[in-house]
């Protein structure tokens, strides 16, 4: 080999080395050439942006705009993919569509932003099952409602309880039992001044004492005594379940919600209807006032410490300050169902829009509108998505990116609820397998 060869191969090793050095140092700072067609040369070199994603569950493969993210590796045989949790780095700028798959799972897909020397953030996006649900129950009752413990379900009409562990059925043996709820944090049923004992399958029944004339039977989950009307007089039995209080004496009362020693009641005088807060301790009315005269009006038992009053005729919600009626009184219209999510927020729906209200700035965010009517919300604290149904399907709606999964389609569905974990939906339905109470994992 003469000198000049070896001259200009040194010269052409030196020349690569530099290109190549200045190649990744600009690749490690975060740049990349884009040789997209039509070129767009103040567009050749562009520093990229970063995409941090994650999943519940994990292990999803990711594609970008069709293309399924591959592990890079030297190794020539190495077909292996990015899954979830992971960093992808060294993304031109654009708007790409991210796509997510796991065995079992429906897929997700969303469109997102990446910004040049920016980081996007894709964090814990939920994936939803797509198994079937499995029937644990033939009825035709959809009226149903889950044990605090999360361990029965109370069917009301057929008076029945289905163990969620073994699914056996039992019939609450009481006649005249119908239409009750679960004492808080005990596995209880209260109906009519009577207790029923679901785990030792025992019953109180405290009409023995009082006589059968009493109604509007209220169990207060703040004092733990139990309150009826009989006639045109509020009482109240006491903790031994044989004395009672006469509290109230002249109203018209159609509904009520005892607080420690204040009951609020809405009560009919000349036609016209009015709340009033009224004081136990100093057998006085607080405060009053006045409502639509035609209405269907209930207390809707809560942990908040506002009250919550629902006008299911006029499908009106008022959420109500019990300090005072004058500090303000907040009212939602064409209210369907709702949750709480905070003391001060409360997700709720009407037909086709499900909406946030942040009560301390008093205003209402849009959280979706679809196109089929919504019968019902429920809200994963945990997780932060919300399933919600129609007449014939349940979705769920991821918040943290507002991507709307269809998680079930049937003939009909009503009454979902939600497991403690909150992985797992049960739903009264119809479908190919029967008509009943079935069960649906979630995550």
């Amino acid at each position: 080999m003469s000198k000049k060869i070896r001259d200009n191969l040194f010269i052409a090793f030196i020349v690569v080395f530099v290109i190549m050095t200045i190649l990744m140092s600009l690749y490690a700072s975060g740049y990349k050439f884009n040789l997209s067609w039509p070129l767009k040369f103040n567009r050749i070199l562009q520093k990229t942006g970063m995409l941090i994603i994650d999943t519940v569950p994990k292990n999803a493969k990711i594609s970008l705009n069709g293309k399924m993210q591959k592990i890079h590796s030297l190794g020539v045989f190495n077909k292996g993919y990015v899954t979830t949790p992971t960093k992808l780095k060294n993304i031109l700028p654009g708007e790409y569509t991210v796509r997510l798959e796991l065995d079992g799972y429906w897929p997700f897909e969303k469109k997102i932003g990446i910004y040049s020397g920016q980081t996007t953030f894709a964090e814990n996006i939920n994936l939803f099952r797509s198994n079937l649900p499995l029937l644990i129950a033939a009825t035709k009752d959809f009226e149903m409602s889950i044990s605090p413990s999360y361990k029965y379900i109370y069917l009301a009409i057929s008076k029945k309880i289905i163990n969620l562990k073994t699914y056996q059925e039992k019939t609450i043996p009481l006649a005249n039992f119908s239409s009750g709820v679960w004492e808080e944090k005990e596995d209880k049923i209260f109906s009519a001044g009577v207790l029923f004992d679901v785990e030792k399958e025992t019953y109180t029944d405290y009409t023995k004492n009082i006589g059968e004339n009493a109604t509007k039977w209220c169990s207060s989950n703040i004092d733990k005594r139990l309150y009826y009307a009989n006639g045109d007089s509020l009482n109240r039995l006491e903790t031994d379940g044989k004395t009672y209080t006469t509290i109230l004496n002249g109203e018209d009362y159609l509904c009520y919600e005892p607080r420690n020693e204040e009951l609020f009641f809405i009560s009919k005088e000349n036609n016209k209807v009015f709340l009033k807060k009224y004081s136990i301790k100093t057998a006085e009315i607080k405060e009053k006032i006045e409502l639509p005269a035609i209405g269907n009006y209930d207390f809707i038992p809560s942990q908040q410490e506002r009250l919550t009053l629902y006008d299911k005729q006029n499908k009106t919600l008022y959420l109500i300050n019990p300090s005072s009626f004058k500090d303000g009184i907040t009212i939602i219209r064409n209210i369907i169902s709702w949750q709480w999510k905070s003391s001060d927020e409360l997700i709720y729906n009407n037909n086709w829009e499900i909406q946030l209200l942040d009560l301390k700035q008093n205003k209402s965010i849009l959280i979706s509108r679809v196109s089929e009517e919504i019968k019902q919300i429920l809200w994963h604290s945990t997780n932060d998505y919300l399933i919600f149904s129609t007449i014939s399907s349940f979705y769920a709606i991821d918040l943290k990116t507002g991507t709307i999964t269809t998680v079930l389609q049937t003939e009909l569905v009503n009454s979902p609820i939600l497991d403690e974990k909150s992985d797992t939906l049960y739903f009264y339905a119809k479908t190919e397998q029967g008509e009943g109470i079935y069960k649906l994992l979630l995550q």
